[in-house]
């Protein structure tokens, strides 16, 4: 049972961390849309910006150095606004048309979706997708029983990650407040940044997200070893963006709420937390 001084409410994004494990489904038709262009980028180009809104994706690569190169041989010019506008509305129908094919549950989500409304916390969730993306996407969450009581679209707002205008509305259409007794849970950059700039605590995942970027089976089948290098850079990479706590997957969140309830009981909030190391 939660009580004033705990957790009232969280926000999960979704590919990476509710569902598509590795966050496949973007990188793949990032590349497509782009190859479609003339224009050759690697799936670690089309990783690196994962989960800002896909037109501030889109945005990103065209503002990289060997994607302004090709452009420019390609086009005699740099490219412009028209030209996201373009590659954006290449790769909206395709991200629809796959997103649903990528929605499986990540392990442990079921499960912790259970221990949380037995906690009486809140869901919320934020996404880079817009609302036509998530209309494939939430009728495979509602049948895995893994469906947020708040769903808000990158389209919903002013602005996508990593401003933080989605958590707001989570915020208000859960009715939760204050936002300090709120955790962000992503596996990107910008999902951490959104988390810090609404004043949320932050929970970043490693092996089952972008950072990391491999499915389940590929992790599963990667020697120990060469695993434990991914998940260790994911973590620092994270931990360097401001995450509070990093965790493999859903698998290991309810220890790290804890964790965060003795925090807030002892009167720490998530602002005075980043120099409390020791702590964390």
């Amino acid at each position: 049972m939660k009580t004033e001084s705990s957790i009232q409410g969280i926000v999960f994004d979704w590919a990476g961390t509710l569902v598509d494990y590795g966050c496949v489904a973007p990188t793949a038709v990032f590349v497509e849309v782009f190859k479609k262009n003339g224009i050759e980028i690697s799936l670690e180009d089309a990783r690196e910006p994962m989960g800002l809104a896909k037109k501030d994706h889109v945005r990103e690569l065209l503002n990289l150095n060997h994607v302004k190169q090709q452009w420019q041989v390609l086009n005699n010019r740099l490219p412009d606004e028209y030209d996201v506008e373009s590659i954006y509305n290449m790769l909206t129908p395709g991200l629809k048309k796959i997103v649903a094919n990528y929605s499986k549950a990540i392990p442990g989500v079921a499960e912790l979706f259970v221990e949380l409304k037995k906690r009486g916390i809140k869901i919320g969730s934020t996404t880079g997708y817009v609302t036509e993306m998530m209309e494939n996407v939430i009728p495979e969450a509602k049948s895995q029983n893994i469906l947020p009581d708040s769903i808000v679209t990158s389209d919903e707002t002013p602005a996508g990650r990593p401003q933080p205008f989605m958590i707001y509305k989570n915020a208000t259409n859960l009715q939760v407040y204050p936002l300090s007794h709120m955790v962000k849970v992503g596996d990107t950059i910008a999902d951490i940044k959104e988390g810090l700039n609404a004043g949320m605590w932050t929970v970043g995942y490693t092996k089952c997200g972008n950072e990391v970027g491999l499915t389940e089976e590929e992790a599963n089948q990667l020697p120990e070893a060469e695993l434990q290098v991914k998940i260790e850079a994911a973590e620092k990479k994270l931990k360097n963006a401001g995450a509070h706590f990093v965790a493999e997957g859903p698998w290991q969140l309810i220890p790290v709420l804890d964790k965060i309830n003795e925090l807030l009981k002892e009167g720490h909030t998530p602002a005075n937390c980043k120099q409390l190391e020791e702590v964390l």
